[in-house]
């Protein structure tokens, strides 16, 4: 390899690591009655007008929300449009145009942000959809509590990284999962850290029927109420090249994340991959996970 060659690809590796920009989360800790759940959630930094907000990480989320309380004084707030006519978890959405911000180092210019109307979350100012990672590779190293988000992932990651391929629904992403030799569609959703897999009975029936019951949730879904049940089970579920051992399988009794609504199967969670990196490639769509 001759000297020029050599340069063309320092430049080029230089090129790319200073056009990936880096969020660094943390973890969330919160009690489900008297169960200390240490990480509950990620929370990252979102700076909207020189302030530093905490907002949820959660790629379950078709869109970037905030949430009208944490902003009071806030002068954007100001030119919220509220639709009266619209809904998500009991609460009335409005909109604010052409917004920027930061999250962490990621610049967002000109955006559309939706809002809940009188709601608040405890710490928690918003939360951080797939919207705005669209057309964008992300890193998620859970180890390092970090994501770099990047517009190519570059040729070092990807020869240590298994992909599958990844379906986006309204930008959401799908992975396959294959359970007991069947191949299923999850979504997979980082706002989701206590269950390994969750579905509903009707998908799974067959599996919650002839399985001995083991837990129960009293969760809550933009402050609603819901009851999310387990069952033991020996389930292996595979992903790509990596298989991972299921003790327990979580269920709702209806449909109540709108499983059937999305045409997938079921949610996969962060458990599985907290000592991994994982590779999200909205632009290629593909889901990895590092080797």
């Amino acid at each position: 390899m001759n000297i020029k060659t050599i340069l063309s690809a320092i430049l080029i590796a230089y090129c790319a690591q200073s056009q990936a920009q880096k969020i660094n989360f943390k973890w969330e800790k919160d009690s489900i009655g008297d169960r200390l759940i240490d990480k509950i959630a990620m929370s990252v930094p979102v700076t909207i007008e020189n302030k530093t907000y905490a907002f949820q990480f959660d790629l379950g989320a078709n869109a970037t929300l905030i949430y009208d309380q944490c902003f009071p004084e806030a002068a954007f707030i100001k030119s919220k449009k509220v639709d009266p006519t619209s809904d998500a978890g009991g609460h009335t959405i409005f909109t604010i145009d052409d917004q920027s911000f930061n999250i962490g180092d990621y610049p967002i210019k000109n955006h559309k942000l939706y809002g809940l109307l009188n709601h608040g979350q405890g710490e928690s100012c918003g939360t951080v959809g797939a919207d705005v990672f669209q057309g964008k590779c992300l890193i998620i190293d859970f180890p390092k509590q970090s994501i770099t988000v990047v517009n190519e992932v570059d040729k070092g990651i990807e020869r240590k990284t298994v992909f599958v391929p990844m379906n986006i629904v309204n930008n959401k992403a799908i992975i396959p999962l294959k359970i007991d030799g069947k191949t299923y569609n999850f979504l997979y959703d980082s706002g989701s850290s206590i269950f390994p897999i969750v579905s509903y009975r009707q998908n799974f029936d067959r599996l919650i029927t002839n399985a001995k019951a083991k837990d129960e949730l009293n969760i809550r879904n933009f402050n609603n109420p819901l009851i999310v049940k387990s069952v033991e089970t020996n389930t292996a579920v595979q992903i790509g090249d990596n298989t991972f051992g299921v003790k327990e399988f979580w269920y709702t009794e209806d449909d109540f994340f709108s499983i059937k609504q999305d045409n997938i199967d079921g949610i996969v969670g962060n458990v599985f991959f907290m000592d991994k990196t994982i590779v999200i490639d909205f632009k290629n769509k593909r889901f990895g996970i590092r080797k």
